[in-house]
C-alpha cells in the first residue's frame, strides 16, 4: 500500500474518531460550560479549546505511532493508529473530566448529621 495513502487513511481515522466524540458530547459540554463559565465568551472559549484538544491529541499520537510502524504491515499500521486514536482520545477526555469534575457539587445527604 502506498505510505502516503495508509498516513491519509491513518489520519482520518483520527480525525472520524475525535469527531464522533466530539458530535457525542456537544451538547452535555455546552450546558456544563455555560453553567461553570462566568459569561458566554469565556464559555465558547473553552468550548472551542476543548474541541481542538481532542482532535490535536489523537493526531499527535497517530504521528507518532506512524514513525514505529513504518516498516511494518498496512494493518498494522492501521492497528497502531486505531490505537493511538483511541489512546489520544481517553487522554483527552481524562484531562477534561478532572478538570470539570472540579465544579460539580454532590448534594448533602439528609440522613448526614445524625
Amino acid at each position: 500500500m502506498n505510505t502516503y495513502l495508509l498516513l491519509l487513511l491513518e489520519l482520518l481515522i483520527s480525525v472520524a474518531a475525535s469527531l464522533l466524540v466530539l458530535r457525542i458530547l456537544a451538547n452535555p459540554l455546552i450546558r456544563t460550560l455555560g453553567r461553570i463559565c462566568p459569561d458566554e465568551e469565556s464559555a465558547g472559549f473553552w468550548l472551542s479549546y476543548t474541541q481542538v484538544m481532542l482532535v490535536i491529541a489523537p493526531l499527535i499520537l497517530v504521528l507518532l505511532m506512524d514513525l514505529f510502524s513504518r516498516y511494518g504491515t498496512p494493518q498494522d499500521s492501521l492497528r497502531l493508529a486505531l490505537l493511538a486514536t483511541l489512546s489520544g482520545l481517553l487522554a483527552g477526555l481524562h484531562l477534561i473530566g478532572s478538570r470539570l469534575g472540579r465544579f460539580v457539587t454532590l448534594p448533602e445527604r439528609k440522613d448526614a448529621g445524625q
